[in-house]
């Protein structure tokens, strides 16, 4: 059995059923965080979110399903993880029933690590399917510039990459509403609410109507979304990387499959002669660059999927600082080439500062963590004096 029909296998042939095919009534189980529950919403309707507008575009084309919203704003997986066996006691789901599950964002927030929060995700997809459930895994959607913690959706996008991952390799579904969400012109202006300290960024009526939309397509079978990074080597997002560093791509396609033949792995901008291996669902890239790399390196990642007309991705995927660069020496926060009393000074005029108030400063907060404290300190002291190579005594 292939891995493509070993994944629809585990689906119990339900997620790409067309209109129609449907024998029984089925009920999806829509579980995460706030994003979840719709908060964000027009306040006017009664069932916030896109649980209900899913429901109401499945049932419009014949299927007889119920799409429960089991949102809770704040959860974070390892409460996800306790919470879960209840919402499965209650819902009384039958085999065949499937579990949405997309959660992760407020562990960013919390700074809960994403061995976690994959662990917790790969852990609450298993009870689903030990009582005879398909999953579909789901991306988180990008997070607001103002977002107090991971506001450059670095963190974000690793955890994406490691959500597509855990998809892929255990034959469940994936959804994939980051990659559609970051591809949606004016984004935080026209899909995003104007909450008010919004924490991570919620969609509005607009953006719901969309995120509904990408969970019905991957029910149908309907391939809207291009070819998608998984895990990345040197993370995104890395400081003092190697300069002989080996470059890794993983590519996931989760509908019709990769175009092997028009992918193609860009470094600094420029197509690389790096040839993908694998399968039309997995495929990766390992690159090792002719001479030793310095300063910020981009990763870029082109694409095509085998639908008709092909969907595309052309785009940074990663960025990494290689060792001894000024911009890769963690505590020289003025950029100078060199960790100094300069520095110290900085960071503690900026100390206790949060990100979105007037006395952050981005350079300061040397784990990017929206917060400048003890931790930045640490980080500070553990290279002070150091000088990066060709910076001037």
């Amino acid at each position: 059995m292939s891995r493509r029909r070993l994944a629809a296998f585990l689906l119990l042939g339900s997620l790409a059923s067309a209109a129609g095919a449907q024998t029984a009534p089925k009920t999806y189980i829509s579980f995460g965080d706030s994003i979840t529950a719709g908060v964000g919403d027009d306040p006017a309707r009664p069932n916030p979110g896109y649980p209900f507008r899913l429901q109401t575009l499945l049932q419009a084309v014949g299927q007889s399903v119920t799409v429960l919203n089991e949102g809770k704003g704040g959860e974070r997986t390892p409460d996800g993880l306790s919470r879960l066996d209840t919402v499965l006691t209650q819902d009384a789901p039958k085999p065949g029933d499937g579990l949405i599950l997309m959660e992760g964002t407020n562990d960013i927030s919390r700074s809960i690590s994403l061995e976690t929060t994959i662990f917790d995700l790969d852990t609450m997809a298993s009870k689903a399917e030990a009582l005879g459930m398909g999953v579909i895994h789901a991306t988180v959607i990008p997070r607001e510039p103002d977002a107090k913690v991971d506001s450059a959706n670095v963190l974000c996008d690793q955890l994406n990459g490691s959500i597509r991952n855990l998809a892929g390799l255990r034959g469940r579904g994936e959804a994939d509403p980051n990659e559609v969400f970051r591809n949606l012109p004016n984004l935080f202006g026209s899909f995003y609410s104007n909450l008010p300290m919004d924490p991570v960024g919620h969609p509005n009526a607009a953006g719901y109507d969309v995120l509904a939309k990408v969970f019905f397509n991957v029910i149908q079978g309907i391939d809207a979304v291009s070819p998608v990074p998984g895990l990345i080597k040197p993370a995104n997002g890395a400081v003092n990387v190697k300069p002989g560093v080996a470059i890794q791509v993983d590519v996931w396609d989760f509908g019709t499959g990769i175009d092997l033949a028009n992918t193609f792995l860009l470094v600094d901008g420029q197509v690389t002669d790096a040839v993908p291996q694998g399968t039309a669902l997995h495929a990766g890239f390992v690159y090792q660059p002719p001479a030793p790399l310095s300063g910020t390196v981009t990763v870029g990642l082109r694409s095509r999927d085998l639908a008709t007309p092909p969907n595309l991705i052309d785009r940074q995927v990663a960025s990494f600082t290689i060792q001894g660069s000024p911009l890769g020496l963690q505590g020289d926060i003025n950029g100078d080439g060199r960790v100094d009393g300069t520095d110290l000074i900085l960071l503690a005029i900026h100390f206790g500062a949060l990100q979105g108030t007037a006395g952050y400063l981005p350079a300061a907060d040397l784990n990017a963590d929206g917060s400048i404290d003890g931790l930045d300190l640490a980080i500070l002291a553990a290279n002070f004096g150091q000088v990066a190579s060709g910076t001037t005594p």
